[in-house]
């Protein structure tokens, strides 16, 4: 009855828009639309945890750099943005950042030094719980191992921002993480408590220095965003309006671009890779634009029961999971070829084994096993972890049966159809996996609680920087570490590759950390694929790349067709 209705909502949804093709388009010279899968978590650069409401802030609020990625060479340079320059100390252990002295907030106000003192505070601040408060601990701590903010960050005048660390750090972490740390403007915040922030998430003011501002946000509707005319970082956006439409199911997204009703499909798996075939040979208006190497798909086992830490922070192994050879297992199960050949097609995905990009070829160790799919291989480690077939054909063990669900994102047709094969490859092998399918935000929300044993997840992982990220023992202060994976020897690799190291020594770290992750396999690392991003040819100026997908958007504009 549920899929029925949907179904009938999304036919409804088509036949409303009816008759906005070409038309459509003509009237609304000024607008370019674009539907996404699913609402964003936030528009607030403390509180973001999701990718692309991740790139939207960067529209709006002012970041210090601008990343760009060089593929010929496979490495990320920095190019001005808030700050016009910047300069680190020989021993690494500050830098100095020169604020461009025409930024303005939308309401005039100039952006200076202390809006990024006072953000980081909020960072930093436990009742906030920002994803990324773990980036303030490079700064120099007191005693008690918190931020010692009054030594660690300076404001010599307003155009001034000086960051002290406690160690000396690698330039290229200190840009890419505190160029994450997008400010929130001061004179509009400071009169809200910190432990006020989270729960008045829905009512905080959004307002930026960037290329756009924010017009209106229907919440699981539309977000509309205009060109912001007082911008310079880096200028007002080419288009004067930009609408996200949330548009759930997939053939009503791909439908809509068809017909002209929004001009262009991005995220939630991009266009289909047969679908895409079909639309180059019917649809010559449309162009598909890959963007390659950025997302990874992958099933995270919770390492740790849930509940026992929910209920009183107690680290108890996973009943299925906290076992390295049940997790190795999975990974035998698990024809990941046949996903790609069945969905992606060969050409448009990469079997990976860590959580490394496959464009940073000159890292990559390829001397890692392939764990490439093996039923028989799987069962005898099963068997080895004490799993063995009960009455029914399930495997068991002390009386447990190896039954658990299986949790993925609605929206998403690739990691739906993903789900099913996994299903299908463990009931070969005796495990009972159930699919259960929840909406984008309650999965989020779910997944940072510790409420799946296991869950077919995703993240844009385009730099080495955020790799470290990913990663801690101390889980509770890293967020992306959603499967709470535990390992001393991976946190020693990720502290020594924070700080400024001889190439030789990096390239050495760096086949470390893939090696511990290929045999620990805190997830099955399912693949790296192309994200097939639709756009009409009405919109001109559209660059993607590994690191962002709206990168430019700024630079989008939307002529007449």
């Amino acid at each position: 009855m549920r899929k029925s209705l949907l179904t009938i909502a999304a036919l409804l949804f088509v036949t409303l828009f009816a008759g906005c093709g070409p038309k459509s388009q003509k009237s609304r010279p000024d607008t370019i639309v674009v539907a996404v899968n699913a609402d964003f978590d936030h528009l607030n650069p403390l509180l973001i945890q999701m990718s692309l409401a991740r790139e939207v802030c960067t529209m709006i609020y002012p970041s210090l750099v601008r990343p760009s990625f060089d593929e010929k060479n496979g490495a990320l340079t920095y190019q001005p943005n808030a700050a016009e320059r910047w300069e680190f100390s020989p021993d690494g252990r500050s830098v100095t950042f020169h604020l461009k002295k025409d930024a303005v907030w939308e309401d005039g106000k100039p952006l200076t030094s202390k809006d990024f003192s006072f953000s980081y505070r909020l960072y930093a601040d436990p009742a906030v719980a920002s994803s990324r408060q773990d980036y303030l601990n490079d700064l120099l701590l007191k005693p008690d191992g918190s931020v010692d903010f009054d030594k660690a960050v300076e404001t010599p005048d307003e155009k001034t921002l000086v960051l002290h660390f406690n160690k000396p750090m690698s330039e290229s972490i200190v840009l890419d993480h505190f160029n994450d740390l997008m400010p929130v403007a001061e004179h509009l915040f400071r009169s809200i408590p910190a432990a006020e922030i989270r729960q008045r998430a829905a009512t905080l003011p959004v307002m930026g220095t960037g290329p756009f501002r924010l017009k209106e946000w229907q919440r699981q509707s539309k977000l509309t965003l205009v060109s912001s005319p007082t911008s310079v970082l880096p200028h007002p956006a080419a288009t004067p309006t930009l609408t996200f439409m949330v548009v759930p199911e997939y053939t009503t997204r791909l439908a809509m671009l068809k017909s002209g009703q929004i001009d262009a499909l991005i995220s939630g798996g991009g266009v289909n890779p047969k679908d895409a075939a079909e639309m180059k040979r019917d649809n010559p208006d449309i162009s598909i634009i890959p963007v390659a190497d950025r997302y990874f798909d992958s099933v995270v086992w919770l390492n740790i029961e849930g509940d026992a830490w929910r209920n009183g922070k107690k680290i108890v192994p996973n009943r299925f999971f906290g076992d390295r050879r049940v997790r190795q297992a999975m990974a035998y199960a698990i024809d990941r070829q046949a996903i790609i050949d069945g969905f992606m097609g060969p050409d448009h995905a990469t079997i990976v084994n860590t959580t490394l990009s496959p464009a940073y070829t000159s890292i990559i160790d390829k001397s890692l096993p392939s764990y490439a799919y093996d039923p028989q291989k799987a069962l005898a480690l099963l068997k080895e972890a004490g799993w063995t077939p009960g009455p029914d054909g399930i495997l068991q063990k002390n009386g447990l049966r190896f039954s658990f669900e299986l949790a993925a994102p609605t929206g998403n047709p690739r990691r739906n159809y993903a789900a099913n094969i996994i299903q299908q490859n463990l009931r070969e092998i005796g495990i009972d996996c159930r699919l259960r399918f929840d909406e984008s935000l309650m999965f989020n929300k779910n997944q940072n609680q510790y409420r799946y044993d296991a869950a077919l997840s995703g993240m844009a992982a385009e730099t080495l920087p955020f790799q470290l990220v990913i990663w801690g023992s101390d889980f509770e202060k890293k967020p992306f570490n959603s499967s709470a994976f535990q390992n001393a020897e991976l946190d020693r690799v990720v502290a020594r590759l924070t700080s400024p190291l001889p190439q030789a020594e990096q390239a050495k770290l760096w086949k470390e950390y893939q090696q511990i992750l290929a045999n620990e396999q805190p997830r099955t690392f399912l693949y790296y694929y192309a994200e097939l991003e639709g756009f009409n040819e009405r919109v001109k100026n559209v660059r993607l790349s590994l690191l962002a997908t709206l990168g430019n958007m700024y630079d989008w504009k939307g002529n007449k067709k």
